[in-house]
């Protein structure tokens, strides 16, 4: 008698449903009353029975009788119900359950008929009960009607569901967790026994171990290979003791495919210790994470910090046994390692030099400054700068030193750290001063007799000429040209001596910068019939200057250009303005200068490679740039093998 559903509204009730298979001989109402009077046993029985709700009805279903229980549970009053059809008590509307006449039809059949359905109270509520219902009989075994025997079940109704919501809700726990098991990172396994049995494992330990078949198999069963390396008396231990065991990067040896080759892992993980019901230790639940690949990468890096070390100690060897300062500072220009070599000079430990700057030690103060500056400029521009300057040490040990700044940059290119070298050229440069003693001394010795022998000649060239001796003259003019030669050699020589001494004089006015180049231009002209040296553009500006000595620079450029093109019959002279400077450059077709040589041009006694045929002694160009620097301009060169060389200068204008 039981049917799922909400509360529904009363129908009417059956009647007349059992008229063909019960015959009736009385009204309903004579029925009840007969069966009530005639059959006292019956009340006894109601009565008697305590917790269900007990009532009769004839054989057409309408009730006869109802014990108080049946009041309580139903809520309706003996003489509210006698006389009702027992359909009444049934939600009409639960479809799924069957109606009172088909109930009584099945006890008829079977001899009764049990159920468990939703049933309706007097107020309208419904409530969940089971019920029995089977005919009654008289002595001549004639059906005389029906008992009803009904139990509220609604407390046990609202604890099986409850107790079915709270399975459903472990079941979606479990598979959450079975979930969360299965996607976890960290490797996990369920061991279950003494022998560790795998009841369960993840993704992750398959990743580890290699997918073999483990489940429901021994560790020992499953990964033989892990035997006598000390795991399995772990377990055995966490397992007898109830402890967890914490593993920081223990090494195990693996094989992920049978018969395969051993792999070596490293392992962070945790055993920790399952209880069953009794409090009895059952399992062992392994969770952690491979770590080899961090512990190989630190063991390199430990092995490669180590190397690292021992090549500093050798480095720093090295550097000990060397005769030049080798040094390092940090952005702030703040010593961070020097070698003994520079502590010697100084007077002091490296711990007294560490993580000071030039000013904070002994050092006169416009030194320390330009020293600053300077790492501060390769901190800045990431330059090198190369320098020179005179020391005098703490012990009064003067000397000339050349010294060399460089940047070390990290992977961004950002400039970390400052790196430096000194060298002690006082040897070099008293050797230079030397000679430049000698050279001054000499050139002013020759200029003397040079300048008399060059008189005399011309004396006799004009003597010889007037003779008409050809022959003579034309010796003469050849014997002419080359105290010429002399006289420039000379020059250059005085000139360079000036320039070390410092005592180069320039002898500066305002000067027509395109008349200056006419001028030069038009007397090489004179000098050379093989070459057509072609002025391009104009300045129609005034420089203010050492007008000769620019011309020696200009002159200059021409004559190497001549020298420097034989198998070229052009150069280009170009003058131009821009940026408040005049710019001048000398273009040639010649033999050209390889890249890596360009910067040396400029020195004293360069000449370019493969070129000692031509003559010079490579002075030329040395003083031109020097000119040009006091004079606070720039002098520079590009050039192609091959192709010829452009030389230019610019002048303040």
């Amino acid at each position: 008698m039981v049917q799922d559903g909400s509360p529904q509204e009363k129908q009417p009730a059956a009647t007349g449903t059992y008229d063909s298979c019960l015959p009736h001989s009385k009204t309903h109402a004579q029925q009840h009353e007969s069966f009530r009077v005639s059959d006292p046993f019956f009340h006894q029985i109601i009565n008697s029975l305590e917790d269900y709700a007990i009532f009769t009805t004839d054989k057409d279903g309408y009730i006869s009788s109802w014990n108080a229980n049946a009041e309580y549970i139903f809520g309706y009053l003996e003489n509210e119900i006698i006389g009702q059809n027992a359909a009444i008590l049934f939600d009409r509307e639960d479809q799924q359950e069957k109606t009172l006449e088909q109930e009584l039809q099945i006890a008829l059949k079977n001899g009764k008929e049990k159920s468990e359905r939703w049933h309706v109270r007097h107020d309208g509520s419904r409530f969940w009960a089971s019920a029995l219902v089977f005919p009654l009989t008289d002595e001549e075994g004639n059906v005389r009607g029906f008992t009803g025997i009904v139990r509220d079940l609604t407390e046990k109704k609202r604890h099986e569901e409850e107790q079915e919501a709270l399975l459903q809700e472990l079941k979606a726990e479990k598979r959450k967790l079975a979930d969360i098991f299965e996607r976890a990172p960290a490797f996990m396994a369920l061991l279950r026994g003494k022998n560790h049995v795998f009841e369960m494992v993840n993704k992750a330990y398959y990743q580890l171990v290699g997918h073999r078949d483990i489940i429901n198999k021994s560790v020992l069963e499953a990964l033989p290979e892990v035997k006598d390396q000390g795991y399995i008396e772990l377990l055995d231990t966490v397992l007898a003791t109830g402890q967890p065991f914490i593993g920081t990067e223990m090494k195990i040896d693996l094989q992920q495919v049978p018969d395969g080759p051993v792999e070596e892992h490293y392992l962070n993980f945790v055993y920790e210790p399952l209880k069953d019901g009794k409090n009895s230790w059952t399992g062992i639940i392994a969770h952690g994470y491979d770590v080899t690949d961090q512990v190989v990468a630190r063991q390199k890096v430990e092995q490669l910090a180590l190397q690292v070390e021992q090549q500093a100690q050798a480095f720093d060897v090295t550097l000990t046994a060397l005769k030049d300062f080798v040094y390092t500072f940090d952005t702030s220009g703040r010593f961070t390692y020097s070698n003994n070599s520079l502590l010697n000079l100084l007077g002091l430990t490296l711990d007294e030099i560490i993580g000071k700057t030039f000013h904070e030690l002994p050092y006169p103060e416009e030194l320390a400054t330009l020293l600053h500056t300077q790492i501060k400029q390769v901190v800045t521009t990431g330059d090198i700068v190369i320098d020179e300057a005179s020391y005098t040490s703490p012990t009064g040990i003067m000397g000339y030193y050349e010294y060399i700044f460089v940047p070390i940059f990290d992977n961004d290119k950002n400039v970390v750290l400052v790196a430096g070298s000194t060298r002690d050229i006082t040897s070099r440069k008293q050797f230079e001063s030397q000679k430049d003693d000698f050279m001054g001394i000499v050139s002013h010795e020759l200029k003397t007799p040079v300048t008399s022998i060059k008189a005399f000649t011309q004396v006799l060239q004009n003597r010889f000429a007037r003779a008409g001796d050809e022959k003579a003259t034309v010796l003469l003019g050849k014997m002419d040209a080359q105290i010429n030669k002399l006289t420039a050699l000379i020059g250059d020589l005085l000139d360079v001596t000036k320039i070390e001494g410092g005592k180069l004089q320039f002898n500066e006015d305002f000067f027509s910068f395109d008349e200056l180049v006419t001028n030069v231009v038009e007397e090489i002209q004179r000098t050379t019939n093989k070459h057509n040296i072609e002025i391009q553009g104009k300045t129609q500006k005034t420089v203010h200057g050492d007008k000769d000595r620019i011309e020696q620079v200009i002159i200059n450029f021409l004559t190497n250009a001549i020298k420097y093109s034989p198998h070229s019959d052009t150069i280009i002279v170009k003058s131009s303005y821009a940026n408040e400077q005049v710019t001048l450059s000398v273009q040639d077709f010649g033999v050209g200068i390889p890249p890596e040589r360009l910067q040396q041009v400029f020195e004293r006694f360069y000449r370019v490679s493969g070129n000692e045929t031509i003559p010079g002694i490579g002075l030329g160009l040395y003083i031109s740039a020097e000119i040009i620097r006091r004079q606070k301009g720039s002098i520079g060169v590009e050039s192609e093998p091959g192709k010829g060389s452009t030389f230019y200068f610019s002048l303040p204008a």
